[in-house]
């Protein structure tokens, strides 16, 4: 038994109103993947609280940022473990 399916004319309102609706949906859809991916792509968070003088940081034993790894790496301090995210 064979179903007869409803077809809309190309230039009806009902079509282009489900084709804006649908494009907008896209345009959701790519906005949401792109705030998610810019979020994702942020470093771990850190801000430089010291304007990147390093050794009169109060932050500097725990600090994670690339710079005061280097400056511990140049002043011989061990570098700490990293903390667990909660």
């Amino acid at each position: 038994m064979a179903v007869a399916m409803k077809r809309r004319s190309p230039d009806s309102s009902a079509s282009r109103r489900q084709f804006f609706r649908d494009g907008l949906r896209f345009i959701m859809l790519g906005g949401l993947v792109a705030v998610g991916a810019k979020i994702a792509a942020r470093p771990g968070g850190q801000v430089c609280i010291s304007a990147g003088i390093c050794r009169g940081c109060e932050a500097f034993d725990d600090c994670g940022l690339p710079q005061a790894l280097s400056a511990r790496e140049v002043i011989g301090r061990a570098t700490p473990e990293p903390k667990k995210r909660i």
